[in-house]
């Protein structure tokens, strides 16, 4: 697991580095595998998850799509979709 946690924060700051240089696609393919790897080996409430799922949630925020943004949300803990 520990090879996980490294590859996951690998991804993950690079995806981070490559949203600040307003490199969108290469920060969402980064991300949302950091993401869904996270999630499927340590679990949706790991703090790698969590973490993971937040910088995808920025990134798309900062691309414009909120939309997308919002897909993610609910993978947060505590973050359950409503519906009104």
């Amino acid at each position: 697991m520990c090879a996980v946690l490294r590859q996951s924060a690998l991804m993950n700051n690079l995806g981070v580095t490559y949203k600040e240089q307003k490199k969108y696609d290469e920060a969402e393919e980064l991300l949302t595998g950091a993401a869904k790897g996270a999630r499927r080996v340590l679990g949706e409430a790991h703090p790698s998850m969590v973490r993971s799922v937040t910088h995808l949630i920025e990134l798309y925020e900062a691309w414009g799509k909120p939309e997308k943004a919002e897909e993610w949300r609910p993978s947060l803990p505590g973050k359950e979709e409503t519906k009104e």
